[in-house]
């Protein structure tokens, strides 16, 4: 029950990480368009705090960082197993979702900035400890 309990809060704090993060691409997107910035400033970094405070609660905290970065010497064939699956599904997702973001901002004649590309890379980075953190069974440990 309470490893029930521990799972459900990492997926939460893993959907409020990817959430923070889009509201601050959108956010900055939004402000760049719109020049009246008076709030920019402090929505921004509200959302930046947000992911920040997410991101260390649920990656740093519940070891997934730490166990997607690991040197696969140190794994056992279990968690090889688990991260080759989780990595061939958060780079499908990345290509996909990288694609549909290049292709709306070609078609909207948006220029690319380098707060979208720097957050394609945290997402990219994110995302196989992402999956293994929401497709996981209470009898996962890591």
């Amino acid at each position: 029950m309470e490893q029930q309990e521990s799972n459900n809060k990492k997926k939460i704090g893993v959907i409020v990480t990817f959430i923070s993060l889009i509201v601050t691409v959108i956010i900055f997107e939004y402000f760049k368009i719109n020049k009246e910035n008076n709030y920019f400033i402090v929505i921004e970094l509200s959302a930046i705090t947000i992911f920040l405070l997410s991101f260390i609660f649920a990656f740093v905290k519940t070891g997934l960082w730490k166990f997607t970065h690991k040197p696969l010497k140190e794994l056992d064939e279990r968690e090889i197993a688990l991260t080759s699956k989780s990595l061939r599904y958060a780079y499908s997702i990345f290509t996909v979702t990288a694609l549909i973001f290049l292709l709306i901002f070609a078609i909207m004649k948006i220029q690319i900035d380098m707060v979208l590309v720097v957050s394609l890379i945290i997402f990219a980075h994110l995302l196989p400890a992402s999956v293994i953190a929401l497709s996981e069974k209470s009898e996962n440990n890591y």
